[in-house]
Protein backbone atom coordinates (compact mmCIF):
# COMPACT_ATOMS: atom_id res chain seq x y z
CA UNK A 1 0.00 0.00 0.00
CA UNK A 2 3.28 2.62 0.85
CA UNK A 3 4.49 1.99 -2.53
CA UNK A 4 0.93 2.52 -4.09
CA UNK A 5 0.57 5.83 -2.56
CA UNK A 6 4.70 6.58 -2.86
CA UNK A 7 4.13 6.10 -6.68
CA UNK A 8 0.70 8.52 -7.04
CA UNK A 9 2.51 11.25 -4.77
CA UNK A 10 5.33 10.80 -7.69
CA UNK A 11 3.23 11.13 -10.35
CA UNK A 12 1.28 13.87 -9.13
CA UNK A 13 4.83 15.76 -8.60
CA UNK A 14 6.19 15.03 -11.98
CA UNK A 15 3.17 16.43 -13.36
CA UNK A 16 2.86 19.28 -11.63
CA UNK A 17 6.67 20.37 -12.12
CA UNK A 18 6.06 19.85 -15.68
CA UNK A 19 3.60 22.34 -16.30
CA UNK A 20 5.12 24.97 -13.86
CA UNK A 21 8.48 24.20 -15.93
CA UNK A 22 6.64 23.62 -19.59
CA UNK A 23 3.80 25.64 -19.27
CA UNK A 24 4.44 28.89 -16.70
CA UNK A 25 8.15 29.40 -17.88
CA UNK A 26 8.18 28.48 -21.77
CA UNK A 27 5.29 29.07 -23.19
CA UNK A 28 6.74 30.14 -26.47
CA UNK A 29 8.69 27.35 -26.57
CA UNK A 30 7.91 25.43 -29.86
CA UNK A 31 10.89 26.58 -31.88
CA UNK A 32 14.43 27.51 -31.35
CA UNK A 33 14.83 30.79 -29.75
CA UNK A 34 16.24 34.22 -31.86
CA UNK A 35 20.06 33.97 -31.78
CA UNK A 36 21.10 36.67 -29.32
CA UNK A 37 24.85 37.65 -28.01
CA UNK A 38 25.56 36.83 -24.54
CA UNK A 39 26.99 39.94 -22.90
CA UNK A 40 28.66 38.41 -19.90
CA UNK A 41 30.80 35.83 -20.16
CA UNK A 42 32.32 34.28 -16.93
CA UNK A 43 35.72 35.48 -17.62
CA UNK A 44 38.13 34.11 -15.51
CA UNK A 45 35.88 32.68 -12.78
CA UNK A 46 37.33 30.41 -10.28
CA UNK A 47 34.07 28.30 -10.74
CA UNK A 48 34.71 25.42 -12.96
CA UNK A 49 31.38 24.95 -13.51
CA UNK A 50 31.29 28.76 -15.09
CA UNK A 51 33.85 28.53 -17.47
CA UNK A 52 34.90 30.93 -19.92
CA UNK A 53 32.78 31.91 -22.91
CA UNK A 54 33.99 29.53 -25.88
CA UNK A 55 34.27 26.76 -23.31
CA UNK A 56 31.23 25.19 -22.93
CA UNK A 57 31.56 22.04 -20.63
CA UNK A 58 30.22 18.11 -21.50
CA UNK A 59 29.09 16.35 -19.36
CA UNK A 60 28.05 12.14 -19.48
CA UNK A 61 23.83 12.02 -19.14
CA UNK A 62 23.19 8.74 -16.74
CA UNK A 63 26.79 8.22 -17.00
CA UNK A 64 26.92 7.60 -20.61
CA UNK A 65 24.34 5.82 -21.47
CA UNK A 66 25.05 5.93 -25.02
CA UNK A 67 27.90 3.87 -24.83
CA UNK A 68 26.42 1.63 -22.25
CA UNK A 69 24.18 0.27 -19.86
CA UNK A 70 23.62 3.43 -17.72
CA UNK A 71 24.24 4.12 -14.59
CA UNK A 72 26.39 1.06 -14.47
CA UNK A 73 30.49 1.03 -13.84
CA UNK A 74 30.82 0.04 -17.51
CA UNK A 75 29.17 3.58 -18.41
CA UNK A 76 31.57 5.04 -16.07
CA UNK A 77 34.63 3.65 -17.63
CA UNK A 78 33.56 4.69 -20.81
CA UNK A 79 34.34 8.46 -19.79
CA UNK A 80 37.92 7.46 -18.54
CA UNK A 81 39.35 9.04 -22.10
CA UNK A 82 38.02 12.42 -21.41
CA UNK A 83 40.88 13.12 -18.34
CA UNK A 84 43.03 15.32 -19.98
CA UNK A 85 39.86 17.27 -21.54
CA UNK A 86 38.36 20.26 -19.53
CA UNK A 87 35.10 18.46 -19.55
CA UNK A 88 35.74 15.31 -16.95
CA UNK A 89 32.16 15.35 -16.36
CA UNK A 90 30.14 12.67 -14.87
CA UNK A 91 26.47 13.41 -14.12
CA UNK A 92 24.34 9.71 -12.66
CA UNK A 93 21.61 9.12 -10.43
CA UNK A 94 21.33 7.34 -7.17
CA UNK A 95 18.69 5.86 -4.79
CA UNK A 96 19.24 3.82 -1.46
CA UNK A 97 18.93 0.08 -1.05
CA UNK A 98 16.71 -1.53 1.91
CA UNK A 99 20.11 -2.21 3.69
CA UNK A 100 21.28 1.18 2.94
CA UNK A 101 23.65 1.28 0.37
CA UNK A 102 23.70 4.11 -2.27
CA UNK A 103 23.51 3.05 -5.71
CA UNK A 104 23.29 4.23 -8.98
CA UNK A 105 19.96 4.00 -10.91
CA UNK A 106 17.51 6.29 -12.35
CA UNK A 107 13.80 5.02 -12.58
CA UNK A 108 11.87 3.80 -9.74
CA UNK A 109 11.08 0.43 -11.19
CA UNK A 110 13.76 -1.90 -11.95
CA UNK A 111 12.15 -3.27 -15.05
CA UNK A 112 13.21 -0.49 -17.42
CA UNK A 113 16.96 -1.27 -17.60
CA UNK A 114 16.96 -4.93 -15.67
CA UNK A 115 15.92 -8.33 -15.75
CA UNK A 116 14.17 -7.88 -12.38
CA UNK A 117 10.74 -8.74 -13.33
CA UNK A 118 12.73 -12.59 -14.91
CA UNK A 119 14.67 -12.69 -11.42
CA UNK A 120 12.42 -11.60 -8.78
CA UNK A 121 9.29 -13.30 -10.69
CA UNK A 122 7.18 -9.92 -10.47
CA UNK A 123 7.09 -6.59 -12.28
CA UNK A 124 7.41 -3.11 -10.55
CA UNK A 125 9.99 -3.96 -7.84
CA UNK A 126 12.05 -1.03 -6.56
CA UNK A 127 15.51 -0.70 -5.65
CA UNK A 128 14.28 0.34 -1.84
CA UNK A 129 12.46 -2.89 -1.66
CA UNK A 130 15.46 -5.10 -2.19
CA UNK A 131 19.29 -5.03 -0.42
CA UNK A 132 22.28 -4.38 -1.87
CA UNK A 133 23.20 -8.45 -2.34
CA UNK A 134 19.62 -9.00 -3.75
CA UNK A 135 19.99 -6.37 -6.51
CA UNK A 136 23.59 -7.52 -7.30
CA UNK A 137 22.38 -10.64 -9.18
CA UNK A 138 20.52 -8.45 -11.81
CA UNK A 139 21.42 -7.82 -15.23
CA UNK A 140 21.88 -4.04 -15.60
CA UNK A 141 22.01 -4.33 -19.10
CA UNK A 142 19.41 -6.42 -19.85
CA UNK A 143 17.42 -3.51 -22.34
CA UNK A 144 20.53 -1.87 -23.45
CA UNK A 145 20.57 -1.30 -27.04
CA UNK A 146 23.39 -1.06 -29.22
CA UNK A 147 22.58 -0.33 -32.86
CA UNK A 148 19.88 -3.14 -33.43
CA UNK A 149 20.97 -5.41 -31.07
CA UNK A 150 20.87 -5.94 -27.66
CA UNK A 151 24.23 -7.30 -26.14
CA UNK A 152 23.66 -8.39 -22.91
CA UNK A 153 20.59 -9.54 -22.85
CA UNK A 154 19.76 -12.83 -21.21
CA UNK A 155 22.77 -12.74 -19.75
CA UNK A 156 22.20 -14.53 -15.58
CA UNK A 157 24.48 -15.53 -13.09
CA UNK A 158 28.03 -15.45 -13.51
CA UNK A 159 27.29 -14.43 -17.19
CA UNK A 160 26.92 -10.97 -16.33
CA UNK A 161 30.04 -8.84 -16.24
CA UNK A 162 30.48 -7.10 -12.99
CA UNK A 163 30.56 -3.88 -14.35
CA UNK A 164 27.22 -4.09 -15.46
CA UNK A 165 25.56 -4.97 -12.12
CA UNK A 166 24.22 -2.51 -9.99
CA UNK A 167 27.04 0.03 -9.09
CA UNK A 168 27.76 1.60 -5.62
CA UNK A 169 28.22 4.64 -5.17
CA UNK A 170 31.49 4.32 -3.07
CA UNK A 171 32.93 2.17 -6.15
CA UNK A 172 32.30 4.85 -8.42
CA UNK A 173 34.36 6.83 -6.64
CA UNK A 174 36.76 4.20 -6.52
CA UNK A 175 37.41 3.34 -9.46
CA UNK A 176 37.78 6.86 -11.40
CA UNK A 177 39.75 8.40 -8.20
CA UNK A 178 42.26 5.51 -7.86
CA UNK A 179 43.04 5.71 -11.74
CA UNK A 180 42.73 9.79 -12.15
CA UNK A 181 42.84 11.43 -8.99
CA UNK A 182 40.98 14.69 -8.50
CA UNK A 183 40.36 15.39 -11.71
CA UNK A 184 36.52 14.25 -12.54
CA UNK A 185 33.79 16.38 -11.69
CA UNK A 186 30.13 14.58 -10.61
CA UNK A 187 26.27 15.49 -10.89
CA UNK A 188 25.02 13.62 -8.43
CA UNK A 189 21.27 13.50 -8.59
CA UNK A 190 18.76 12.31 -5.52
CA UNK A 191 16.11 10.52 -7.42
CA UNK A 192 13.44 10.18 -3.90
CA UNK A 193 12.51 12.14 -1.32
CA UNK A 194 12.35 11.52 2.25
CA UNK A 195 12.72 8.77 4.18
CA UNK A 196 15.44 7.86 2.28
CA UNK A 197 16.82 11.80 0.83
CA UNK A 198 18.45 12.65 4.21
CA UNK A 199 20.86 9.63 4.65
CA UNK A 200 21.72 9.46 0.83
CA UNK A 201 22.87 13.23 1.24
CA UNK A 202 24.64 12.06 4.42
CA UNK A 203 25.97 9.51 2.35
CA UNK A 204 27.08 11.43 -0.24
CA UNK A 205 28.55 14.27 1.93
CA UNK A 206 30.57 11.50 3.75
CA UNK A 207 32.45 9.85 0.56
CA UNK A 208 32.82 14.01 -0.79
CA UNK A 209 34.84 14.25 2.81
CA UNK A 210 37.06 11.48 2.37
CA UNK A 211 37.63 11.38 -1.38
CA UNK A 212 38.26 15.26 -0.82
CA UNK A 213 36.04 16.79 -3.79
CA UNK A 214 33.85 19.13 -1.88
CA UNK A 215 34.48 21.84 -5.11
CA UNK A 216 34.16 18.88 -7.61
CA UNK A 217 30.40 17.84 -7.01
CA UNK A 218 27.02 19.62 -7.29
CA UNK A 219 23.91 17.78 -5.32
CA UNK A 220 21.00 17.70 -7.60
CA UNK A 221 17.06 17.11 -6.93
CA UNK A 222 13.69 17.45 -8.47
CA UNK A 223 12.58 17.26 -4.28
CA UNK A 224 12.43 20.54 -2.36
CA UNK A 225 12.59 18.75 0.41
CA UNK A 226 16.06 17.32 -0.48
CA UNK A 227 17.18 21.34 -1.24
CA UNK A 228 15.78 22.43 2.21
CA UNK A 229 17.90 18.97 4.19
CA UNK A 230 20.91 20.36 1.91
CA UNK A 231 21.07 24.06 3.22
CA UNK A 232 19.58 23.31 6.48
CA UNK A 233 22.54 21.06 7.23
CA UNK A 234 25.13 21.74 4.52
CA UNK A 235 25.13 24.92 3.85
CA UNK A 236 28.52 26.42 2.33
CA UNK A 237 29.59 22.65 1.95
CA UNK A 238 27.18 21.05 -0.46
CA UNK A 239 27.23 22.53 -3.71
CA UNK A 240 23.12 22.11 -4.93
CA UNK A 241 21.04 22.89 -7.92
CA UNK A 242 17.96 24.48 -8.35
CA UNK A 243 14.68 22.67 -7.81
CA UNK A 244 11.72 23.19 -10.17
CA UNK A 245 10.19 25.43 -7.87
CA UNK A 246 13.42 27.65 -7.57
CA UNK A 247 13.83 27.79 -11.08
CA UNK A 248 10.22 28.89 -11.90
CA UNK A 249 11.37 31.58 -9.53
CA UNK A 250 14.55 32.69 -11.04
CA UNK A 251 12.91 32.87 -14.32
CA UNK A 252 10.05 35.02 -13.34
CA UNK A 253 12.80 37.48 -11.71
CA UNK A 254 14.34 37.27 -15.12
CA UNK A 255 11.00 38.35 -16.99
CA UNK A 256 10.80 41.32 -14.64
CA UNK A 257 14.45 42.30 -14.58
CA UNK A 258 14.42 41.98 -11.25
CA UNK A 259 17.47 42.61 -8.94
CA UNK A 260 18.36 39.98 -6.72
CA UNK A 261 20.19 39.68 -3.25
CA UNK A 262 23.28 37.64 -4.34
CA UNK A 263 23.66 36.10 -1.00
CA UNK A 264 19.90 35.00 -0.97
CA UNK A 265 20.86 32.57 -3.70
CA UNK A 266 20.95 29.03 -2.01
CA UNK A 267 22.03 27.18 -5.06
CA UNK A 268 24.97 27.38 -7.96
CA UNK A 269 23.63 25.90 -10.45
CA UNK A 270 20.25 25.40 -12.95
CA UNK A 271 20.25 22.53 -14.44
CA UNK A 272 17.53 22.40 -17.14
CA UNK A 273 15.51 20.45 -19.66
CA UNK A 274 16.26 21.64 -23.23
CA UNK A 275 14.49 19.33 -24.41
CA UNK A 276 12.29 17.76 -22.85
CA UNK A 277 10.85 14.36 -22.88
CA UNK A 278 13.43 13.12 -25.98
CA UNK A 279 12.54 16.03 -28.45
CA UNK A 280 8.77 16.01 -28.14
CA UNK A 281 8.97 19.78 -26.36
CA UNK A 282 11.17 22.27 -27.20
CA UNK A 283 12.03 24.39 -24.06
CA UNK A 284 13.83 26.86 -25.98
CA UNK A 285 12.84 29.52 -23.65
CA UNK A 286 15.18 28.31 -20.90
CA UNK A 287 18.09 28.82 -23.68
CA UNK A 288 17.91 31.96 -24.30
CA UNK A 289 21.13 34.30 -23.60
CA UNK A 290 19.52 36.89 -22.41
CA UNK A 291 18.21 34.35 -19.73
CA UNK A 292 21.79 32.88 -19.14
CA UNK A 293 23.10 36.37 -18.73
CA UNK A 294 21.11 37.25 -16.21
CA UNK A 295 21.78 34.08 -14.40
CA UNK A 296 25.67 34.78 -14.89
CA UNK A 297 25.19 38.15 -12.92
CA UNK A 298 24.87 36.00 -10.22
CA UNK A 299 27.35 33.64 -10.74
CA UNK A 300 24.35 30.61 -11.49
CA UNK A 301 26.08 27.74 -13.67
CA UNK A 302 23.69 27.35 -16.83
CA UNK A 303 23.48 23.45 -17.15
CA UNK A 304 21.05 21.65 -19.96
CA UNK A 305 20.18 18.17 -20.35
CA UNK A 306 19.44 15.92 -22.18
CA UNK A 307 20.61 17.49 -25.06
CA UNK A 308 21.75 15.00 -27.84
CA UNK A 309 21.29 17.10 -30.82
CA UNK A 310 25.16 18.59 -32.46
CA UNK A 311 23.02 21.55 -33.86
CA UNK A 312 21.78 22.43 -30.68
CA UNK A 313 24.52 22.13 -28.75
CA UNK A 314 26.18 24.74 -30.81
CA UNK A 315 23.21 26.78 -30.41
CA UNK A 316 23.12 26.62 -26.36
CA UNK A 317 27.14 27.20 -26.38
CA UNK A 318 26.91 30.57 -28.67
CA UNK A 319 24.43 31.10 -26.04
CA UNK A 320 26.70 30.81 -23.17
CA UNK A 321 25.36 27.53 -21.64
CA UNK A 322 28.35 26.46 -19.15
CA UNK A 323 26.94 22.79 -19.41
CA UNK A 324 25.61 20.39 -21.65
CA UNK A 325 24.97 16.82 -20.69
CA UNK A 326 24.22 14.22 -22.80
CA UNK A 327 24.16 10.83 -24.17
CA UNK A 328 26.55 10.63 -26.41
CA UNK A 329 29.44 12.91 -24.94
CA UNK A 330 31.62 12.13 -27.97
CA UNK A 331 29.32 13.25 -30.49
CA UNK A 332 28.76 16.21 -28.61
CA UNK A 333 32.39 16.89 -28.50
CA UNK A 334 33.09 16.56 -32.33
CA UNK A 335 30.37 19.30 -32.88
CA UNK A 336 31.83 21.51 -30.35
CA UNK A 337 35.43 20.79 -30.21
CA UNK A 338 36.13 19.00 -33.30
CA UNK A 339 39.81 19.54 -33.42
CA UNK A 340 40.30 17.94 -29.71
CA UNK A 341 41.82 14.78 -29.84
CA UNK A 342 41.07 12.48 -26.37
CA UNK A 343 43.09 9.77 -25.44
CA UNK A 344 41.68 6.47 -23.29
CA UNK A 345 42.67 6.24 -19.53
CA UNK A 346 43.87 2.32 -19.35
Amino acid sequence: MYLEIFEILLTVFHKVSTFLVAGVMCVSSFSPPEVEEPHILNESTENYFLPDYGSTRISSHRSGKGAAPENTLMAIKSNLKYAESDSAIIEMDVQMTKDGEIVLYHSLSLDEESNSAEYFGTEGTTVFSKTYEELRDLNMGENFKSGDSYPYRGLTGDDIPDDIRITALKDVFDCVETQVPDTYRYIIEVKYPTPWAPKIVDGIYELMQEYDMADRVIVASFWPDVSMYIDAKYAGEINRSANPFEIVGLYSSYLRDEELDKNSIKYTALQMPYYWDDGKLLLGNLGKASFIDYAHKYGISMQYWTVNNADDAKALANAGADLIMTDYPDRIRDALYPETDYKQVS
